[in-house]
């Protein structure tokens, strides 16, 4: 990633982790939140495109890519402090915020508990945490979840890690072509490959998907979230081929979320960022006025 022309990496210390962060760009700054099985790489193309507009920063987060992986913190609430930390040792009293996948759900929790640290939001790939039980979504949930058994294999202790870890990897391999459109560039693959062979980063994806992931897309569909206003200015995209969800299951009220809105991308699944980078890199600089 770092051989890609203005695109520079730095090692940094943020609530007690040893972080990887790369940046690019100068001026207003946006912090890019990755997904999973992913890193910073999956950035790296949108943050080449508005590196002349903004200030781009992707850490790695907890557990992931050359970030430290250590054996607890697997929560949204331990991940957002590794985010406030991360933008006070940058000095940054405010960002421009886009996420993707398991970033995009710490992302919309970050906004509705530290709403004052974001100034807009890009979510992507993840509905704003509203999701209302009906036949839509039921039906919806039916027809993915057969294709989402993955995630509970992940969570289980001990056989999760020893899947995503061992021999030729292949639920890892699973997760990373099951859902995509168009095939990801073989050196990001290999990076994401390579980090989770390590057990450590192993066993720290089994614990996200334990403690955050998880519990998180269940707090979405028990109505967890109702009360709790989306105020800061959210667009949420899909790629227009990532089917596990209904569209109508995805819109969200203005009393839950006045300011938000949902568009999808063209040429995209749920790796949308990897697909069609040219594209989402646009309507993230149009939605954020880079």
């Amino acid at each position: 990633m770092t051989d890609i022309a203005g695109i520079r990496s730095s090692m940094l210390t943020a609530n007690g982790l040893r972080m990887r962060v790369t940046e690019a760009g100068t001026g207003r700054p946006v912090l890019m939140l990755h997904g999973f099985p992913q890193s910073s790489r999956e950035w790296a193309p949108v943050m080449a495109a508005l590196s002349d507009r903004a200030r781009l920063i992707a850490p790695d987060l907890r557990g992931a890519g050359e970030t430290d992986a250590p054996s607890s913190g697997y929560d949204s609430e331990t991940v957002q402090r590794d985010v406030i930390a991360l933008l006070d040792e940058l000095g940054l009293e405010q960002v421009d915020l886009v996420a993707h996948d398991w970033g995009a759900i710490v992302g919309f929790d970050l906004c509705l508990t530290h709403p004052e640290r974001v100034r807009r939001y890009v979510a992507i790939a993840v509905p704003a945490p509203y999701l209302r039980m009906n036949s839509g979504l039921a039906l919806g949930l039916m027809k993915a979840l057969p294709h989402l058994w993955f995630q509970w294999a992940v969570a289980t202790p001990g056989l999760g890690p020893a899947l995503l870890s061992r021999g030729r990897q292949r639920l890892a391999n699973y997760i990373l072509h099951a859902f995509q459109v168009r095939p990801k560039a073989e050196a990001d693959e290999a990076a994401y490959l390579r980090a989770l062979a390590d057990p450590a980063r192993a066993r720290a994806a089994s614990k996200l998907y334990r403690g955050l992931i998880l519990p998180g897309f269940m707090r979405a569909v028990n109505g967890s979230y109702r009360g709790r206003v989306l105020s800061t200015p959210t667009l949420v995209l899909f790629g227009a081929d990532d089917g596990l969800l209904p569209k109508d299951a995805l819109e969200v009220s203005p009393d839950d979320a006045p300011h938000t809105t949902i568009e999808y991308v063209p040429g995209g699944g749920h790796y949308v960022v990897d697909e069609n980078p040219a594209e989402v890199a646009r309507r993230i600089g149009e939605f954020l006025g880079v």
